[in-house]
C-alpha cells in the first residue's frame, strides 16, 4: 500500500523556500537521507540534490525588509485587535497559544506576501541620483 503524502508531517511543516536560491517554493520536494527540501523548479531540485550528494553546505541567507515588516504590522492591526477583545487582554504573553499563533501566522503571511510582490514587479527605483 502506498503511503500518502498526507501521513507525513508536511501538511503543517514543510519548507517554504528553495534550498538553492531561498526563492518560495514552487510545489517541488526533495526526500534524500529522511530530511525534506523545499525546491522552486526541477532545475534547483537537481542542483540540491547533487549539492547534498557531495556533502555541500546549501546556502542560508536571510535578509529582513523593513518596510514588509511594517506593511505586515499595518495588515494585521485588526486581527490583533479582534483576538485582544477576545482574550480581554492586550498582552500577548498572556494569550491562549492558539490566538498567538493566529496573530504570528498572519504576520508572516502577510510579510510574504509583501515580498512576493516586490519580487514579482521589481522595487521602484526612487533614488534621485546627480546625473539625472
Amino acid at each position: 500500500m502506498k503511503k500518502s503524502l498526507f501521513n507525513y508531517p508536511l501538511a503543517s511543516n514543510r519548507p517554504s523556500l528553495c534550498s538553492e536560491c531561498l526563492a518560495p517554493v514552487g510545489g517541488l520536494l526533495l526526500h534524500l537521507d529522511n530530511r525534506w527540501y523545499g525546491s522552486c523548479s526541477v532545475e534547483h531540485l537537481e542542483k540540491i540534490k547533487q549539492r547534498l550528494e557531495r556533502g555541500e553546505s546549501l546556502p542560508y541567507v536571510a535578509m529582513l525588509n523593513d518596510k514588509a515588516v511594517s506593511y505586515a504590522v499595518t495588515k494585521t492591526k485588526d486581527k490583533y485587535l479582534d483576538i485582544a477583545k477576545n482574550e480581554g487582554s492586550f498582552v500577548l504573553h498572556e494569550w491562549e497559544r492558539k490566538h498567538r499563533l493566529e496573530l504570528f501566522g498572519k504576520v508572516v503571511a502577510e510579510y510574504l506576501n509583501y515580498c512576493s510582490e516586490l519580487a514579482k514587479n521589481g522595487l521602484l527605483d526612487t533614488i534621485r541620483r546627480e546625473d539625472d
